[in-house]
């Protein structure tokens, strides 16, 4: 049965629920406990989903607590524009289905299951406590998608700086804890400032997001891609070693090469240094850091539209290549 939920409101109350189910051995007489109807349940719940602006912690809750007034399964919940989906309990043959919306903004798709149908009666009792949990929803995606806002860069869309130091540090953890191989990259757009310079900010912000969408081009969904500052970009090779990430900067640096930045009928061409560092053991990610600029450095040093390695470089062709560059 598929019902179609749109700013439902608590009804009142249809029928009374008891919170424990007689037993069939004798016991001593105890005071009644007193009942419930829907609207103290709903204020309740209402009450309890407000604690949190976790998503999924939001629909645990919803879902615990039906589960104490109603026989369910399974709650899942799923988001197809917000990329949320999950499921709690254990999906069953039998199922309803509500959509979620508020002020026409759709909020997804709640479904609950059980082994047996669902009456009349618990379908409307559902739908009377699903009012308590469109708001919470609500909040709970705006508030996720203040923090993605906050760790995102407002230009290229990529992952800003304050997202870099977090993901960087916790990516190094990982791969040292499961001993698998890792190496970051570098990007800097050679010559940049004369973009600025003879074509205006304007064309320099359109070259930065078309240089944004083609390193995401080039990158898997396991990789990540970060705007460091100005011109310059960070790429996180997970479960990568030297000759990956030699491939993915050559990949990088021929996608930028053949770029063309079209503004007001004027193409603008650019190309990109790259420098690459590969995680060695013990390293900090500050360490790495400094090994992938240094090689950066040496790629412009020698000549640009180049990608070079740390590893690969001596301390002396470092010195060579630092008293050649020109920025």
């Amino acid at each position: 049965m598929v019902t179609t939920v749109q700013n439902i409101q608590s009804k009142e109350s249809i029928h009374t629920l008891a919170f424990n189910r007689p037993s069939r051995k004798a016991k001593p007489v105890q005071k009644k406990t007193p009942l419930l109807n829907n609207n103290e349940i709903h204020l309740h719940v209402s009450q309890l989903l407000q604690t949190s602006l976790d998503l999924q912690l939001v629909v645990q809750i919803f879902f615990n607590e039906m589960k104490k007034h109603i026989a369910i399964n399974s709650v899942i919940y799923s988001n197809e524009k917000k990329q949320a989906l999950f499921s709690l309990g254990r999906t069953s043959k039998h199922s309803c289905h509500y959509n979620l919306q508020i002020n026409n903004i759709d909020l997804g798709e709640l479904t609950l299951t059980r082994s047996r149908r669902f009456t009349e009666n618990d379908l409307s009792f559902l739908e009377a406590m699903i009012g308590s949990l469109v708001c919470p929803i609500r909040n709970a995606i705006l508030y996720k998608e203040a923090l993605q806002a906050a760790l995102k860069d407002p230009l290229t869309g990529v992952g800003n700086r304050i997202a870099l130091d977090t993901t960087l540090e916790r990516e190094i953890n990982l791969a040292r804890r499961h001993a698998e191989d890792f190496s970051l990259l570098i990007i800097d757009l050679d010559w940049f400032k004369n973009v600025n310079d003879n074509y205006g900010h304007a064309a320099g912000d359109c070259v930065l997001k078309d240089t944004a969408k083609q390193l995401s081009d080039c990158c898997r969904e396991t990789d990540a891609c970060f705007r460091f500052g100005g011109e310059e970009f960070v790429i996180i090779l997970n479960k990568t070693d030297t000759a990956g990430a030699k491939l993915t900067a050559e990949r990088i640096r021929q996608h930028i090469e053949s770029m063309t930045t079209t503004v007001d009928s004027t193409e603008i061409n650019i190309t990109a240094s790259i420098g690459i560092a590969t995680l060695i053991e013990k390293e900090t990610s500050i360490d790495l850091f400094i090994r992938a600029d240094k090689a950066l450095y040496a790629s412009k040093g020698n000549g640009r539209n180049q990608f070079m390695c740390a590893e690969e470089i001596s301390q002396a062709m470092m010195e060579n290549y630092q008293s050649n560059l020109s920025l």
